[in-house]
């Protein structure tokens, strides 16, 4: 693993998000780069080469009708290596409240646990290790070290 890659998943385990945004190199939350800010700059180019490979990589690999993929790109995180573990009900929520947002079919719960244990995801009791919600992750993180900035808040739309 090159000097680029460990950047991109030390970011990553502290619950860090990279994007590109033009010429710019987002990360958010900001204080999931703090420590490694002057390398980070050093490496730049590399590490904005590897991120528009992996999205194209991502985009190729995860077909439309995958739901489930796609949800998992955009909302959720798996740190290799961790014991992490989130509520399947949970997930769920999420994943459909994602699902009607991105013009996708919400599933029922026992379709979704099926669809986590056949991508390699260990289900048992309610619970599914490996697979965290990102908001999730980053909250943990950020009452592990009350130094850090605060999660972003997620919004729900007013019931009628």
């Amino acid at each position: 693993m090159n000097e680029a890659q460990e950047l991109i998943r030390i970011v990553e385990s502290r619950g860090g998000r990279l994007t590109i945004e033009g010429e710019k190199l987002v990360i958010e939350p900001q204080s999931a780069a703090l420590p490694l800010a002057d390398s980070l700059r050093t490496y730049k180019p590399e590490i904005v080469a590897l991120l528009q490979s992996r999205t194209e990589q991502e985009a190729e690999s995860a077909p439309e009708s995958d739901a489930l993929g796609l949800w998992m790109l955009a909302r959720c995180v798996y740190r290799q290596g961790y014991e992490d573990s989130a509520g399947i009900s949970c997930l769920w929520i999420d994943f459909c409240e994602w699902a009607v947002t991105a013009d996708s079919v919400p599933c029922t719960r026992r379709t979704f646990e099926r669809l986590l244990a056949d991508a390699g995801f260990r289900c048992a009791d309610g619970m599914t290790a490996g697979l965290l919600l990102r908001v999730d992750l980053e909250a943990v993180l950020c009452f592990q070290n009350p130094h850090r900035e605060p999660a972003p808040q997620r919004t729900r739309k007013a019931s009628r």
